[in-house]
């Protein structure tokens, strides 16, 4: 019926919600355990894949292609989890690959500090409040960082979520029991076909960004593929004109039937241009 993302603060009973959610429609719960073992199942190896995720990668790892890899397999298992449908994802910037798939439910989860470091003592047996509070304040920070860096998102500004709730003031089992309720009496048949269609294009983007990238090897930096209505727009930046028309030629030939519209920009060398 619907796709459920959650994005929390750490001890925002995060995973206690999604499971209760998952539990009460019969849906799979995805907690970023399984993420993690299917995106080094896929072929990233662990080293890198605990390089970017959710923390913010080193200085020189912001300008290496690994962390265009991470997100490549992220994104595509990301959409695997959303083609089974019926499904829970929590992290991992799920609910911005899926922004706007029509059946897609996106809450964040958010609760005062005084209140997660109660909790985070109690599932994790920490004696100490103040060693509670730097590991909750560390864990802020990463996430913070892991959306600027990763997806240029302010993980603040609440943009692209449907609903953030306070769990200090709402507990677990009626967060679920308002969630639940809300999908079973909106998410329409017709919502639901909407939102199928809508991740198999997602899907065929990705797709062709990976034939663009790994199996032609053309140089874009930041590429973005988005297929809509039989409609391909291509973004991102490169060194050559020949690159872009190239990847034009790629995909029209490909993938016949659809309009490529380039927004690629070139940024070329001009040092030894001059007269």
């Amino acid at each position: 019926m619907a796709i459920v993302t959650l994005t929390r603060q750490s001890g925002s009973y995060g995973d206690e919600i999604g499971m209760l959610i998952a539990r009460r429609l019969g849906y799979t719960f995805y907690d970023k355990h399984e993420i993690e073992r299917r995106i080094i199942a896929k072929g990233l190896p662990k080293e890198e894949f605990l390089k970017y995720d959710e923390r913010k990668p080193r200085f020189l790892d912001r300008f290496a292609k690994n962390r265009d890899k991470y997100l490549n397999y992220l994104s595509a298992v990301v959409l695997d989890m959303a083609k089974e449908g019926n499904s829970v994802i929590i992290g991992r910037g799920a609910f911005l690959f899926l922004h706007d798939v029509p059946n897609h439910i996106a809450l964040r989860l958010v609760s005062p500090l005084e209140a997660r470091i109660k909790h985070i003592m109690e599932i994790k047996n920490i004696e100490n409040e103040k060693t509670a509070q730097i590991l909750l304040e560390k864990s802020d920070k990463r996430k913070v960082a892991f959306y600027k860096s990763c997806f240029k998102y302010d993980l603040g500004s609440n943009n692209l979520i449907h609903a953030t709730i306070n769990t200090e003031m709402v507990n677990p089992d009626m967060v679920a029991e308002m969630v639940v309720a809300g999908i079973k009496n909106n998410i329409t048949p017709e919502i639901e076909e909407a939102g199928e269609r809508r991740v198999l294009e997602l899907i065929l983007a990705q797709q062709m960004a990976n034939k663009l990238i790994f199996e032609h090897g053309l140089h874009i930096d930041e590429l973005w593929v988005v297929v809509r209505d039989k409609e391909i727009s291509l973004s991102g930046l490169t060194s050559f004109h020949a690159t872009v028309e190239r990847a034009e030629t790629i995909l029209e030939s490909e993938y016949s039937g659809y309009k490529v519209v380039s927004k690629i920009k070139c940024v070329q060398d001009n040092r030894f241009s001059k007269a």
